[in-house]
């Protein structure tokens, strides 16, 4: 064999191509011609590991461009998909401010109507009609309901009668006063003559006292008619239930057929125009509480007003040791839904009001345990980490003892993930955005956080 390597062996082409004899030993030849026994095994074997090698390298390759298929899909490179930090930061922003300002404590009270009233028979009678229902809006001696008045007409018309009776008693009594009061003139006249009766005297004495008497009687027996007309009268007015004051029918206690005597409910009626703010006030916090002190007052729903302290009512609760306080509040034209029991949110001052410098309460955040505000530089569109030193709480605001100054622009939506020097986007706000940043952009999660109540160790 190693013969056979080292000269050149020339083989008919004919036996080459047509023989499979001959290209078996033509691959002898050549293997041997390589280096012997050694290397032809050596070629047998490399050829399929080669192969091999290359089945995997183009598996590699292939894993590779799916696995950079699957980057792009979930949102790009390993770089620009962490926490969206390849772009800036949507935020909004709000200014430190400077003004006089005063520490406040939320405590609950409610809406009351100074006039709202249960409206009674005054009469009997049976109902016989119903001229307002719930949620008309009535005015002042608007007819409500009616009672049947047949029989108080019957009433009125005997106590006329009886009134008629006594005024002709009256007239008889003073006709036989006066017939009986002129012969008494006239024997009186006789007196010194022989035929004066001294009897006759005395008895006509006598009849103008009873006629006198009778006069008396008949004319208090015609005003006590009167009176007892006048009685009739009122009731038959009365059979007719008029709203007292305006406002607005609440409740409806009778129905068409129900008898009712005097005092019985009928209907319920509240001025909507005399709506008052009542709050029981800890005895504590009544510093900051004067007659015309104006505070803010936020119902559960609709907008926020204004109220003043109309009265502080000087007796305390001894066990929650609060006093009441009346407010009167201060509608705006569009806000029509305060209502009467309504549950509202009064600020009330706790101190002595003081010139402060304040930030929003969205500003702060914490960061390693302290708090810090990003201040926004509008013209680089970047962000400034600060630490501050806060005081007390005025309102949806922070009194700022320190890091901050009057001007500057604070992040008040999207701060949750900031970072110093960070590009942002500023955003107003009444865009309605989620406050959070660029959503989506290769965060892990998918998710974002916003607002005020999103933030990580917020105030």
């Amino acid at each position: 064999m190693h013969c056979l390597a080292g000269s050149a062996i020339r083989i008919p082409r004919r036996i080459i191509f047509r023989s499979p004899i001959a290209v078996a030993l033509a691959a002898v030849f050549f293997a041997a011609s390589l280096g012997g026994a050694g290397g032809w095994s050596s070629a047998l074997a490399q050829k399929p590991e080669g192969k091999s090698a290359s089945d995997n390298s183009d598996n590699k390759g292939k894993t590779g461009e799916k696995s950079a298929k699957s980057e792009d899909g979930k949102g790009g490179n390993k770089k620009s998909g962490r926490r969206g930090r390849g772009g800036p930061a949507t935020v909004v922003l709000d200014t430190v401010i400077q003004g006089i300002s005063v520490e406040t404590v939320q405590v609950y009270g409610r809406v009351i109507a100074r006039q709202s009233s249960v409206v009674a028979a005054r009469t009997r009678g049976a109902v016989g009609g119903i001229l307002a229902d719930v949620g008309d809006r009535v005015r002042k001696d608007d007819v409500l309901v009616t009672l049947v008045s047949s029989m108080l007409d019957a009433e009125r018309a005997l106590k006329a009668a009886e009134k008629k009776e006594f005024d002709a008693s009256i007239q008889t009594a003073g006709a036989q006063l006066a017939l009986a009061a002129q012969e008494l003139e006239r024997l009186e006249r006789l007196r010194k003559s022989a035929a004066f009766s001294v009897a006759r005297y005395q008895d006509k004495l006598r009849d103008v006292e009873r006629f006198k008497s009778s006069l008396a009687e008949a004319r208090a027996k015609s005003d006590q008619a009167q009176a007892e007309l006048r009685m009739a009268d009122i009731n038959l007015h009365n059979a007719k239930i008029r709203a007292p004051f305006d406002g607005v029918v609440t409740q409806r206690h009778v129905e068409l057929g129900n008898y009712v005597s005097v005092g019985n409910k009928v209907i319920t009626v509240l001025n909507d125009a005399s709506l008052e703010v009542e709050a029981e006030i800890p005895a504590n916090r009544l510093s900051g509480l004067s007659v015309q002190t104006e505070i803010d007052v936020r119902p559960e729903f609709g907008a926020s007003f204004k109220a003043t302290v109309r009265a502080i009512v000087p007796e305390e609760n001894a066990l929650a040791r609060t006093r009441l306080v009346r407010f009167t509040p201060t509608f705006g034209p569009a806000n029509k839904t305060v209502a009467s029991n309504q549950s509202v949110i009064l600020h009330i001052p706790a101190g002595v009001a003081r010139n402060a410098v304040t930030v929003h309460k969205d500003a702060v955040t914490q960061r390693r345990g302290k708090k810090v505000v990003f201040v926004a530089d509008e013209e680089q569109k970047t962000v400034a980490m600060r630490p501050v030193d806060l005081g007390d709480a005025f309102g949806t605001r922070f009194e700022v003892l320190k890091g901050l100054q009057p001007g500057d622009k604070v992040v008040i939506k999207g701060n949750e993930r900031l970072r110093p020097n960070q590009p942002i986007q500023v955003q107003s706000a009444d865009a309605g955005g989620n406050g959070g940043g660029n959503r989506g952009k290769g965060r892990r999660g998918g998710r974002s956080e916003s607002g005020a109540n999103g933030k990580r160790g917020g105030s």
